[in-house]
């Protein structure tokens, strides 16, 4: 670090150049090493980025007739978003989202436009939270078989309003009619990359989840319909805390 002393010419100086920052502190500007923030991804990243490219690489191997096909349906039908926004989407954007779904149930991929139309919402539900467990009760019936369900979950929060900005997570597809209540501990843990033991590490936090369905032979969605519960207190007199392990 050092310390700098304007003259007459240059009075000031602030942000970066090259791999210096300059700041103001107390004692006047200062320089300091710019930081090298890594931009190394985690292995679930990696998986979602070959996804990515994949459905982009199947893109640039349709014929210039199969696109144009994609652009004409996209001309036609607006898409309504899992928050309820109606969109009005490219060919691409089409073509990434129908197959980015079949891909999660090993389908084909589709070269031409599905025929349109709007799948089966997403069943009604509400959520179980136990010290041990985190299950999903179905409050209706669901056509699990034509219309997959998505289950969407993010960090533990002590916000009460879900917020379109807050991160989420694909906890898991579900394809065949379930358990009900279905437990989805596991899956949960693994995706959020935190241990289900919510009386410890994230006492009375909110547990958000959403669900949101998709015609199977067509990969087109629905909007999300979400829920929470609060999980379960401190079992303890010991400081209340919050300390989920982010990655």
């Amino acid at each position: 670090m050092a310390k700098i002393i304007f003259g007459p010419i240059v009075e000031s100086a602030k942000g970066s150049i090259g791999g210096v920052t300059f700041q103001s502190n107390a004692a006047g500007t200062i320089i300091r090493s710019r930081p090298h923030v890594s931009r190394k991804s985690t292995h679930k990243q990696n998986i979602k980025h070959l996804v990515i490219a994949k459905i982009n690489w199947r893109w640039q191997q349709l014929t210039e007739a199969e696109r144009e096909q994609w652009n004409t349906f996209a001309a036609t039908y607006t898409k309504t978003n899992k928050f309820g926004q109606v969109k009005k989407l490219t060919g691409l954007n089409w073509f990434f989202s129908v197959n980015f779904w079949r891909i999660q149930i090993n389908l084909a991929h589709l070269t031409t436009p599905p025929i349109y139309g709007s799948p089966m919402a997403p069943p009604d539900f509400s959520l179980i939270l136990s010290n041990s467990a985190i299950k999903i009760n179905f409050l209706e019936a669901h056509n699990f078989d034509l219309y997959p369900v998505a289950v969407w979950g993010m960090l533990p929060t002590k916000r009460s309003s879900f917020s379109l900005n807050q991160t989420r997570k694909l906890i898991e597809v579900i394809e065949v009619p379930p358990s009900d209540p279905y437990d989805i501990t596991t899956n949960w843990s693994d995706k959020i990359e935190i241990a289900w033991n919510p009386s410890v590490s994230f006492p009375s936090a909110n547990i958000f989840i959403c669900l949101e369905s998709f015609t199977r032979s067509t990969g087109i969605t629905s909007t999300m319909l979400c829920t929470k519960n609060t999980a379960p207190a401190q079992q303890n007199d010991d400081m209340y805390y919050y300390s989920p392990q982010n990655k």
